[in-house]
C-alpha cells in the first residue's frame, strides 16, 4: 500500500476510537490535513525551460553628479547558463533632455557598457530620455529600438549623520538628520565605509517613501546598519562613514523593492509564482533606466 494511504488509514482509525475527547479529535483532524497536504505536494513535474526567447537587459543610471554615467546592455540567457551575462555590443545609445543629446561610447575593455563623457551631469527638474538603437537581440536581422524616461527631482541637503552602536544586534546604526520637504518623495540610501561602497548590490540599499516624516525633520532616523558579523561592514573608532541619498522616482522605488523581494528566500506554500520584475524599458526589454539627484554627508565613528 502506498505510504500516503497508510497514513490516511491510521488517522481514520484513531478518529473512530470512542473515548477520544473532542479536543483530541480536532488535533488529529489538523494533523490529517497537514499530512494530506504534504503528500499531495510530492507529484513530479517536468518543466520545459525554453531558452529561445532572448530579451535585452538594461541597467542605466543618470544623476546630478558630474561623472561618467553608464548604461549596461546584456541579453537574457538559458536558465541553466551560469556564466557572466552576454554583452550587447555595437548599439547606439543616447541620453537626451529634449534639447541636448549625449552620445554614449562603448567601453572597449568592457563590451556592452556605454559611457558618457566625464563632464556630464543631470539637472533637477528635467526628464531624461534613454534611446537604444542598432540592436538585433533575436538574431533575425531586424534592428530594434528601446527607450525609457526618468525625471530628476530636487533633494534637500543632509545636515548630519550619527552612528550609534546597538550591542543587542551587534551593529552600528547610521542615523540621518535632514528636513524632508512637504512633497511626496522616495529615497534610496547607500552606505560607504572608508570610501568603500557597502551597499554595492541592488538587494542591499534601503529604499523608502517619506510617509512617516513627510514635511518634517527626520531627527536621526535609522537608514542603514553596519553589522559586526560581516567582515566588510565591521566598524571601529576612527572609521569614516558616508551616507549617500538618492531622490528617486516612485516607479524606481517600486522596481527596487520588487527586485529585492524576488531575490530573497521565499516560503513555497505562501509565495506567489516567480516572475520577471517589471521595469520601464520599452519593446519587451527588462531592467531599468533611472535618473536621480544626490545628497551626501560624512561622519566618523567615535
Amino acid at each position: 500500500m502506498p505510504k500516503k494511504h497508510i497514513y490516511l488509514v491510521l488517522f481514520r482509525q484513531l478518529l473512530t476510537i470512542s473515548n477520544f475527547k473532542t479536543m483530541n479529535r480536532i488535533i488529529y483532524l489538523i494533523l490529517l490535513s497537514i499530512v494530506t497536504m504534504l503528500f499531495s505536494c510530492t507529484e513530479k513535474m517536468d518543466i520545459q525551460l525554453d531558452d529561445t526567447y532572448t530579451r535585452l537587459v538594461v541597467e542605466g543610471r543618470f544623476s546630478t553628479d558630474t561623472t561618467v554615467h553608464k548604461v549596461r546592455l546584456t541579453k537574457t540567457s538559458s536558465y541553466f547558463y551560469n556564466n557572466t551575462a552576454l554583452p550587447v555590443s555595437g548599439a547606439i545609445v543616447t541620453i537626451s533632455d529634449g534639447v541636448n543629446t549625449i552620445l554614449l561610447t562603448e567601453n572597449p575593455l568592457h563590451l556592452g557598457v556605454y559611457e558618457t563623457p566625464a563632464s556630464t551631469y543631470g539637472m533637477i527638474g528635467k526628464t531624461y530620455h534613454l534611446l537604444i538603437k542598432n540592436v538585433d537581440i533575436d538574431g533575425d536581422g531586424v534592428k530594434e529600438e528601446y527607450s525609457a524616461n526618468s525625471t530628476i527631482y530636487p533633494i534637500n541637503k543632509v545636515d548630519s549623520i550619527a552612528m550609534k552602536y546597538d550591542p543587542h544586534f551587534e551593529s552600528w546604526e547610521v542615523k540621518c538628520y535632514v528636513l524632508d520637504p512637504p512633497t511626496e518623495d522616495y529615497y534610496l540610501f547607500n552606505i560607504y565605509k572608508n570610501h568603500v561602497l557597502l551597499t554595492d548590490t541592488i538587494t542591499e540599499p534601503l529604499v523608502v517613501d517619506d510617509k512617516m516624516y513627510n514635511g518634517n525633520y527626520t531627527n536621526g532616523i535609522g537608514v542603514g546598519y553596519l553589522r559586526d558579523e560581516k567582515p566588510d561592514e565591521k566598524a571601529f573608532p576612527g572609521d569614516t562613514i558616508e551616507l549617500e541619498i538618492w531622490r528617486i522616482t516612485k516607479e524606481f522605488q517600486k522596481f527596487v523593492m520588487e527586485l529585492q523581494d524576488a531575490t530573497r528566500p521565499s516560503t513555497p506554500l505562501f509565495s506567489g509564482p516567480p516572475a520577471n520584475v517589471k521595469g520601464n524599458i520599452s519593446n519587451g526589454a527588462v531592467g531599468y533606466f533611472t535618473a536621480y539627484s544626490i545628497s551626501r554627508c560624512k561622519g566618523v565613528i567615535r
